[in-house]
């Protein structure tokens, strides 16, 4: 079940998805995204990035959810008077309002909506490209496509925190979350996701058949990969 990819559909993707098992949802990603450390994770290589540069910097994340790293960059920039233009772009316009709903700062955060599978899809042109638990919606043809254009339109770098599909992965995110109060979706959704999701030499031959030569893929806890890709 876990020696290849699957392509098994999720409610999330639902892009008319709304209402009270959205929100539910959403609420639960968050938490565990804390928890876990992913946003954390994907804000310290962002916060880098911007420390760098000599000019602000336009970020994009792509399916964005309901705009965690995006808040966390966001309030870090306002705090300490970095300029910054950041854009989350998600399919599912309730999840875009949800993401909006949550900004409790004055925070220079852009929402758009696009099909980010389409294979006409194209990013705006932007110097930082991150994305969370997104790419591996992508099937691996679709997704080496969609690198070779986004090699293209963004200046700096690609941040990706991903899943890493292992069998244990799978077991202990089972049990787990027979104790925890999550929903039903949350539960369901979140068993698919490690199927779809990435090993590394998958990874590896992904970033290679884009032609992509600069980058680092580590293995972080909790079953993640942290992936830079150099522009």
């Amino acid at each position: 079940m876990l020696d290849v990819r699957s392509s098994e559909a999720e409610e999330m993707d639902d892009l008319n998805l709304s209402g009270e098992k959205l929100h539910q949802t959403l609420n639960g990603l968050s938490l565990i995204n804390r928890f876990l450390g992913n946003t954390d994770a994907t804000f310290k290589l962002a916060k880098a990035a911007i420390l760098k540069a000599n000019h602000p910097l336009k970020i994009i994340d792509l399916g964005c959810g309901g705009g965690d790293n995006l808040r966390a960059i966001g309030n870090w920039c306002h705090q300490n008077n970095q300029s910054v233009a950041l854009i989350g772009i998600d399919g599912n316009a309730n999840i875009l309002a949800y993401a909006r709903s949550k900004n409790k700062e004055p925070l220079p955060i852009e929402y758009q909506q696009a099909d980010i599978l389409h294979p006409t899809y194209q990013i705006p042109i932007c110097d930082l490209l991150i994305s969370s638990h997104f790419v591996y919606h992508f099937s691996d043809l679709a997704f080496i496509k969609f690198l070779q254009t986004a090699k293209t339109r963004v200046s700096k770098k690609i941040i990706l925190s991903e899943l890493r599909r292992s069998r244990l992965a799978y077991i202990l995110f089972k049990i787990g979350m027979l104790f925890l109060p999550f929903s039903k979706m949350v539960k369901e959704d979140g068993l698919k996701a490690i199927r779809r999701s990435f090993t590394k030499k998958e990874l590896e031959q992904i970033l290679i058949a884009a032609a992509l030569k600069n980058y680092i893929i580590r293995k972080k806890w909790a079953f993640r990969w942290e992936v830079e890709i150099f522009c």
